[in-house]
């Protein structure tokens, strides 16, 4: 207080005219413990001036001579703190305002601008957009930010399709809504509707991301909204103190790696001696020309019983590899950012770069590189004229492990790595120093580190993104702003296979091969914006008009040439086909290209009233043109109403209630899925010169229609608790179909509006502050969520599909379910005619038949021993005239409806989990983020192919008692020929630490003893992502999935698992 008042006093001496002239408005900030705030902002928003707080929390600022006399408001601000808005008498002289802020734990007052007309406070929306912050991103950021909201909202399920470095992730909001497209939300960036749903930046300059989950609240968006929205903000300076600049320089450093390591059988099923070496027929060692040393190779033979079964029970002798460990290499991860940000009463700016690498883990592999740059700037022209703009730029490169997108890949390492002998080194290199093509002599896969070094798959991206807004407020209750928006992607892909590349059996890549792939997607969106508002009395009302009109371009291409000219060239010249030169032989070559162009318009009208802060009544109504609907069809209507009451402003509420919020919402609302670009129109393939007809086309084909209803309860409890409680139940009609046609239409199948899906989704979210005082915070969240799906209507032939063909799609048929073969586990549902005494269930939960008096673990024999003739493996049990083989699983055949293929398991989850805490004490912090999923199913599809050359741990008998000791046979029959079935079913149960960050803190005051005012903050942290997994499930991680869409598509099919990583964190600002 001294120093304000010494201030105050040297104003006055230096300037005796300005008491008389011109007013000072000067005070402090504090929190409620007397602590000062530093960096608060206190201005005059009509008069586009203010100032910051300094190291005292003090402030001062001139206010002209003109306004003397004037009732202006002036507002104290600072985040995480509420806001306070007083209205003051400008007099000549020095006035004192002192603020004292509240902190803003529930954030009932934090501004939601995603699916409402305007700028709304939280306490006062009437359906759910849930928000994180972007310090809660920071605190382990994920290099790819969409990741960054896994397990921090209720009713978001994010899964990637791959771990690989850069890959992206699946998104879907509460239940799927469609079959056929995309459940993937619409994603807009700074105001940018994004063309392409690739979100190519850095998680650093985010400021928040809201989450719009359903028509209910993303009708506004109309017919692209069905899936909801996510709306990322990132930093414009805007948030930091008044007439300050600040650098902000971050680096962290770490290591990514699998998770988890997976083991190989190391027994086998082979004969050998007395040394452990294999013989041939003869019982002499084996001997070829690429067999090992111990005689392993073409020419071994099997050691099988008198009735001719064997196993996997001789242990491998020798030195032993695990393939996996040879494959997987712990990799790198460097990320850089330097952000330039400032704050001034007229204009406020970011710019940044951000420089990303990461290797991966996979052995060879550089993974991905990405460097972006980032402008935001505001601009108050006056005090009622502002403008905006964003600019972004992002070039990724990769390179890849599987092949370029469309191609379809001539070889996976990742499956080849599933059938390495642990006899096998992978790393072995021949005497000209090259990997073995055939490290395994019986492998009938490549040697996948091969294919990583002899194989050049690289893709590259590039990402521009602009928006210039402005806004003008010609009178108090008009606000008037025009938005245009311009998104580029680029995207290149190149395979490369040299000449003489070697396969096992002959590939049409053995004398070269070059494919080149090229994508570009451009949208140019506009929109105009009227805003009106007008308090009369106790009433707020509020309207606006909107017209948008969008553009949305695509061009691809592709070009494949095989048989190259010369070695070391990728070049497309140096395939034959382009080769000019004499005594050139022609190789192969394809090409192809597609473009497409989408045209749309939209028109709204909104409406609200908001009565005493708490009837708040919203209203919509949208009108879309879009191209991609029929011709019949182009113009489609969407709507919205909601309703909130906040029953804690009612003057029936007590005072002392210690439930300080308490609100009761429903909203009801549509949004659309757009049809695919060709669906309304007739396609014919081109294949040897001749036309074909392909799909009829469809002048009423109209997009998908959602209709949710959400129902919303909002508690707050002593400021402290915030609990958020959602029921909401979803209707999808015209689901897009492609309808098998009858041979007389001429073509096979026609786009349609044939189907219904309906969906419910339970959510709940706690956010708690357990303590706070001014050395120290603890703070806790859960969330929960539980989903259930249905198709209620399906106007089409039922069918089959997705990964492996394992999903049902029929009327009242859980979407999610999957389908094959059922291997009995009960008794019960056994054939009618077969006798349940001649059958037992086995240590694997699996009935098989025995024999009348014996047990499953009878197969040894009378003599207990393996190997004899009295052994039961490999013989016959007769029961009522039908043969089983002893001791062999059996498959289920439902008599009633005449198949075998029945329900084997359901990708959704029972329901799922998030808890979330944070420590503070002074400059230390402690933060996590678990997540947990409890039920639902994934096919392990990888672990089946695993079965073939009996490489999978399940298949290892070595140890075991004689009397558990499984035949080959056993696991053949459950592999079946990778035929689906219910033995690689396994639950997707699992409890995860997904984020970890243990840092300290020095702040402003602390460094200026040392470095003056030149330092703000010094941070030092550690950053954990996936760092645990509890869970029974055999594979690298259950959180995996395939497809179009591998939140509800739960495949492993030989993904490039998760990685975790770890990193270390320095950053300072000055």
């Amino acid at each position: 207080m001294k120093k304000r008042y010494y201030f105050l006093v040297l104003c006055m001496l230096l300037f005796p005219g300005l008491a008389n002239a011109q007013s000072v408005i000067s005070g402090t900030v504090t929190d409620d413990t007397g602590e000062p705030l530093i960096g608060a902002n206190v201005l005059i928003e009509s008069l586009v001036i203010g100032a910051s707080t300094d190291l005292d929390g003090t402030y001062t600022f001139q206010v002209p001579s003109d306004h003397v006399g004037e009732t202006l408001d002036l507002t104290a601000r600072y985040v995480g703190f509420v806001e306070q808005v007083r209205s003051i008498t400008v007099s000549e002289g020095i006035m004192t305002e002192d603020f004292v802020l509240e902190v803003d734990f529930l954030q009932l007052d934090d501004i939601v601008v995603t699916g409402v007309a305007e700028a709304t406070p939280r306490k006062k929306l009437a359906f759910t957009v849930s928000q994180v912050d972007g310090e809660d991103i920071t605190l382990a950021p994920a290099t790819n930010p969409v990741a960054s909201i896994q397990g921090k909202v209720a009713g978001v399920a994010v899964m990637a399709g791959s771990g690989a470095p850069g890959a992206t992730s699946s998104v879907r909001l509460r239940g799927a809504t469609s079959i056929t497209g995309s459940n993937q939300p619409l994603y807009i960036v700074d105001g940018v509707v994004l063309g392409a749903n690739q979100v190519d930046f850095d998680a650093l300059d985010i400021a928040d991301i809201e989450i719009v989950k359903g028509a209910a609240a993303s009708s506004l968006y109309g017919s692209r909204a069905q899936n909801g929205v996510i709306n990322i903000t990132t930093q414009r300076g805007s948030a930091m103190p008044l007439n300050q600049t600040r650098v902000t320089v971050r680096n962290e450093f770490g290591i990514s790696d699998v998770a988890k390591s997976l083991q190989a059988n190391t027994s086998h099923d082979l004969q050998v001696d007395a040394s452990g070496n294999f013989v041939d027929g003869t019982g002499a060692i084996n001997t070829c020309p690429n067999c090992l040393e111990n005689g392993y190779g073409p020419g071994v033979i099997q050691e099988v019983n008198p009735h001719g079964a064997a196993f996997f029970d001789n242990p491998y002798q020798g030195t032993l590899h695990n393939g996996f460990d040879d494959f997987f290499d712990p990799g790198n991860t460097w990320i850089n950012y330097v952000g330039v940000s400032q704050n001034s009463s007229k204009t406020n700016f970011l710019a940044s770069f951000t420089n990303v690498a990461e290797q991966g883990s996979v052995l060879s592999l550089e993974g991905m590189k990405r460097r972006s740059f980032r402008v935001n700037l505001d601009h108050r022209i006056r005090p009622n004229l502002t403008v905006s703009t964003s600019g972004f730029y992002s070039q990724t490169e990769n390179d890849g492990v599987t092949g370029v997108p469309g191609s379809g890949a001539f070889f996976n390492p990742f499956f080849g790595l599933m059938f390495t002998n642990p006899l096998v080194n992978l790393t072995e290199r021949d005497e000209a120093g090259d990997l073995k093509i055939q490290a395994d002599p019986l492998a009938v896969e490549e040697n996948p580190l091969y294919l990583l070094e002899n194989t050049d798959i690289s893709r590259s991206r590039s990402r521009l993104l602009g928006n210039f807004r402005a806004r003008w407020n010609p009178l108090d209750w008009l606000n008037l702003e025009s938005n245009f928006s311009y998104d580029r992607s680029d995207r290149d892909a190149t395979e490369f296979y040299d000449i003489g590349f070697q396969s096992i059996d002959p590939s049409s890549v053995n004398d070269g091969r070059i494919e080149r792939r090229n994508e570009v997607a451009e949208a140019i969106n506009y929109d105009l914006t009227v805003s009106l508002r007008k308090q009369f009395g106790d009433f707020a009302t509020r309207g606006q008009l909107k017209a948008q009109i969008e553009n949305f371009d695509s061009f691809s291409e592709f070009i494949i040439g095989t048989n190259l000219v010369t070695l070391g060239n990728s070049d497309l010249s140096n395939v034959k086909q382009f080769c000019t030169e004499p005594g050139c032989d022609a190789g192969s070559r394809d090409f192809g290209n597609g473009f497409s162009t989408v045209r749309s318009e939209g028109y709204y009208a909104t409406a609200g009233l908001d009565y005493q802060d708490k009837y708040i009544v919203d209203v919509f109504f949208r009108y879309d043109g879009s191209s991609l609907f029929g011709a019949e069809e182009r113009w489609q209507p969407y709507y919205r109403g909601s309703a909130a009451w906040r029953v804690s402003e009612e003057s029936f509420w007590p005072a002392n209630n210690p439930i300080t919020e308490l609100k009761l919402r429903a909203s009801i609302g549509t949004a659309g899925g757009r049809p695919r670009f060709q669906a309304q129109y007739e396609v014919l393939s081109l294949g040897n010169g001749q036309l074909s007809k392909s799909t009829l086309g469809n002048a009423l084909l109209k997009p998908e229609l959602q209709t949710e209803m959400e129902f919303g309860l909002d508690v707050g409890v002593l400021d402290r608790i915030f609990l958020e409680l959602v029921y909401a139940d979803t209707q999808v009609e015209d689901l897009l179909l492609a309808v098998p046609l009858a041979g007389y239409y001429g073509f096979s199948s026609q786009w349609r509006n044939a189907g219904d899906l309906a969906s419910n989704t339970i959510e709940a979210s706690v956010n708690a502050s357990v303590y706070s005082s001014r050395d120290m915070d603890f703070e806790v969240g859960v969330i929960f969520d539980r989903t259930r799906q249905e198709i209620t209507d399906f106007n089409s032939n039922p069918y089959v599909g997705g990964p492996q063909s394992l999903y049902f799609f029929r009327e009242g048929e859980i979407l999610g379910s999957m389908y094959g073969n059922e291997f009995i586990t009960d008794l019960s549902r056994l054939p009618s005619d077969a006798d349940a005494s001649f059958f037992d269930v086995n240590d694997d939960g699996y009935v098989v038949a025995v024999g009348q008096g014996n047990t499953y673990a009878s197969g040894p024999g009378s003599d207990g021993v393996l190997g004899g003739a009295d052994d039961l493996w490999g013989t016959l049990v007769n029961v009522n005239g039908t043969n089983y083989r002893w001791g062999i699983p059996i498959k289920y055949y439902d008599e009633a409806n005449e198949t075998d293929q029945v329900q084997i398991g359901n990708g959704l989850p029972d329901f799922s989990l998030g808890f979330n805490t944070t420590f503070r004490y002074k400059g230390f912090s402690l933060y996590m983020l678990w997540g947990a999923q409890i039920g639902g199913d994934v096919y392990n599809f990888t672990k089946q192919w695993g079965y073939r050359d009996g490489r999978n741990a399940d298949q290892d008998q070595g140890g075991k008692e004689e009397s558990m000791k499984k035949s080959t046979t056993y696991y053949e029959v459950l592999y079946d020929a990778t035929a689906k079935n219910s033995h690689f079913v396994e639950d997707a149960t699992y409890l995860k630490l997904r984020e970890l960050s243990v840092g300290y803190t020095l702040n402003r005051q602390q460094l200026s003893r040392v470095f003056g005012n030149v330092l703000h903050s010094l941070s030092a942290s550690i950053i954990g992502r996936n760092l645990l997994t509890f869970t029974g499930y055999s594979g690298f991680d259950p959180e995996v999935g395939a497809g179009s869409d591998p939140t509800l598509y739960r495949v492993d099919s030989f993904n490039y698992p998760p990685l975790r990583t770890i990193r270390a964190k320095l950053e300072f600002q000055f």
